[in-house]
Parts: structure tokens; sequence; C-alpha cells
């Protein structure tokens, strides 16, 4: 005879199971989460620390890149079951045939900037034609670099452009070896750092502002629906605690980032963080990949960006989050 509280311990722990594996029933297990070293990721490092996938029954290791394009490939190489990057990566692994869904979006940003030396006469965009320059391609600075070039009338021809990791970028810069790079948070912090007052940064302004990523493989998202509803209620516990406890948030970011919280505070505004699918994602990746087919040559064509979207799982989590 089954005692009644043991029943009852019995149906408590198959409640809990039942939670966080999900209606479909596939088990939690354990996932690798690609990560990269930017303050928009900042929920997924707040949900890694505080433990909410664990609480969620999750076991989550993270793996650190130092751009999202390097994260991306480990997920597509199926090194990592989830990836955060902003889109512009994503837009051009989809249109070199990659198999990747969007599952969400954890912030708004606008933390592409252009870091330029003043003491290399550059104090106007206009003053880049001829200059060394550094970018990564196929990144959302990448981007915001053709942004800004057009917008005060170069091309890319105009400048001498050279391709380089992040934090190749600040040794660069501070060698003498480029005279700007195009990247974003904390690498530009750490530009300015390495040649104090002899820099000046170029905001995106208008011209663009990106939305951090949550991606999986289209198979892993479509076979364990229950996993992807932990992963999306882990990190909106993160957006909550973030919202109520912004400095704490703040000491536990820069010390992923190896920043002054001092500095991060005065970021943190730059940053709408929040677990969401609007349309305004769909229209920046759109718009992306325009500029990427065009880029590519050879007629390619524009990838259908609402394809790539995996909204079913946020959609039951938080409705109104989804606005597509």
């Amino acid at each position: 005879m089954i005692r009644p509280r043991r029943l009852a311990a019995g149906l408590a722990a198959a409640a809990l199971l039942a939670a966080a594996c999900g209606p479909s029933g596939d088990r939690p297990r354990k996932l690798v989460y690609a990560l990269p070293v930017s303050v928009p990721a900042s929920l997924a490092y707040i949900a890694m620390d505080k433990g909410f996938f664990r609480d969620e029954g999750l076991d989550v290791e993270t793996k650190m890149f130092s751009s999202g394009r390097e994260a991306l490939q480990t997920l597509l190489a199926g090194q990592a079951q989830i990836q955060s990057v902003s889109e512009t990566p994503v837009v051009h692994a989809i249109l070199q045939g990659n198999r990747v869904v969007t599952i969400a979006a954890i912030s708004e940003h606008a933390e592409a900037k252009l870091l330029a030396r003043t003491d290399r006469g550059i104090s106007r965009p206009g003053d880049l034609r001829g200059k060394r320059v550094a970018t990564l391609p196929g990144t959302n600075a990448d981007y915001f670099m053709h942004r800004l070039l057009a917008e005060h009338g170069l091309a890319p021809g105009d400048l001498r452009i050279t391709n380089m990791s992040p934090p190749d970028m600040v040794v660069a810069l501070a060698k003498g070896d480029i005279d700007a790079y195009f990247a974003w948070e904390p690498h530009i912090h750490y530009g300015r750092k390495a040649l104090p007052g002899r820099t000046m940064v170029f905001f995106p302004g208008k011209l663009y502002r990106g939305h951090a990523t949550v991606n999986m493989d289209p198979d892993f998202a479509a076979r364990n629906p229950g996993t992807v509803r932990a992963v999306l209620r882990a990190l909106l516990k993160a957006e909550e605690f973030a919202r109520r406890q912004p400095q704490e948030s703040i000491a536990l970011v820069s010390r992923r980032l190896d920043m002054d919280p001092q500095v991060l505070q005065e970021l943190w505004a730059e940053e709408d963080l929040r677990v969401h699918l609007d349309r305004s994602l769909v229209d920046q990746m759109t718009d992306i990949g325009r500029w990427a087919a065009a880029l590519l040559g050879g007629g390619a064509s524009p990838p259908d960006i609402r394809a790539h979207i995996h909204d079913q799982e946020l959609r039951e989590e938080k409705p109104l989050a989804v606005q597509l």
C-alpha cells in the first residue's frame, strides 16, 4: 500500500518534472549556451549567474566568445544548443543556407559604435577617407559601418579597411596600426581606456538599433518545446531581476565583461533588456537581408525572415511579448 504522504511527495515531484519538461514531456538535458562578450547579452549572464536556468531544471554550460559571430558558428557546428548574437550574423547565416531559428530577442541596443583616434585627424565621419579602419565582417558593427559610410557619402573603397577581431582591434589602435575601428561594447570601452583622451566615439543614433537574439537549431527547437520554454522562463526571470535589481545586475554583468561598474552604469541606458519578438526585429533583419544579398551579388535573394522566427513557446509563456 502506498502511504498518503509518500503518494503526495511522488505527485509533487512528478508535477515539478512536468513543469520543467513542458507539455510534450521532453526531458531537460545538459545544454551549451554560446555567448558573446557583449553588454546586450546581459539577460543571459544574469540567468546563468543567478541560477535561473538551474531553477528551471536545466544544466546549462556557457561558452564565451569575443564576438557573437563566433558564438553562432558554434551553434551551426552542433557544438551548442543555444546561442546569442545580434541579428546581423543570423541573417548572414540564413542567407548562406544554414538552418537556424530565433526563439526570442533579449535586448534592443545601441552597442555598435565607431572609435577613432582624434590624434590621427578624425573628428567627424568624413575624416575616415583614406584612413586605416578595422571591422569584423558579418557583424552588426560591420552593418553599422556601411550605414554610416553611406550616410556621409563614403564608400568602403574610400577607406583602407582591414578585417580584425575586436580584441585585436583594441591592440592595433593602441599601437597605431589602425586609425579607427567599428565594434561594440565592451571593446569600445577597452579602446578608450588604452588611449585616454585621444579617441572619439561615434554613436549609431538613428542609423542603426540592434537586437540581441537567442537562436537554436530548428530541429532541436521542434523536438524539445519544453526545453525551449524552460530557457525562455529563465530569461524572463532575468528580465524581471534586471528591472527590480539594476545595481546588482550591473555588478554581475561588469564582472562577466571585466568592466568598471561605473562605466557599465553609463552604458546601461543604451540597453532595453526584455524578452520579446516583435515587428521591428523582423523589419531590421529584412533590411539587413537586402544589404547582405547585395554584397553577395549574383542575383542573391533576401531571405524570408519570418520563416526563421520560432515564436510558439514565447507566445505560450508571455503572449504580450510577441507582437509580430
